[in-house]
């Protein structure tokens, strides 16, 4: 896996998209962690930094899309691979969306020690797209290297 004559996408880009969205994970659960303590100016700017994480994440991905050398009909793997990651991509945005709406009630004073669950379910959708991608980057990358 995959065929031999389908062209392997490098690692370097791959890996940098895997550290953005783990480190946006870690840095997404200190931003739970101010909102469980109340803390809203710390809340702000952590999930200021995920959502720009998020963000570069989605623009990497698209440049990384826009250097491979197959297409979506070369065979199986280039299928799949578009298909998987494509819909990984669609979560992002999604995940990028979400965290932006709770960035926004962060912002309006909205949430508090009391009310938190919105960052709670965020952090949760957040967390499940970063184990998709360290599984598709395991797949489609790591074990994809001849």
């Amino acid at each position: 896996w995959p065929p031999l004559a389908v062209p392997i996408p490098d690692l370097p880009i791959p890996t940098t998209l895997t550290v953005l969205l783990v480190t946006s994970s870690v840095v997404l659960q200190m931003g739970v962690r101010s909102a469980r303590r109340g803390d809203e100016r710390g809340l702000v700017r952590w999930l200021t930094i995920t959502v720009a994480l998020g963000v570069a994440f989605l623009a990497l991905q698209g440049y990384d899309y826009s250097r491979l050398t197959f297409g979506i009909h070369d065979g199986i793997y280039p299928s799949l691979f578009y298909v998987m990651t494509g819909l990984h991509m669609a979560h992002v945005v999604g995940g990028v969306v979400f965290l932006s709406l709770v960035l926004a009630q962060a912002r309006s004073g909205e949430l508090s020690l009391d009310r938190h669950e919105p960052i709670e379910a965020a952090a949760i959708y957040w967390h499940f797209v970063d184990i998709v991608w360290i599984a598709l980057f395991t797949v489609f990358y790591v074990m994809a290297q001849h």
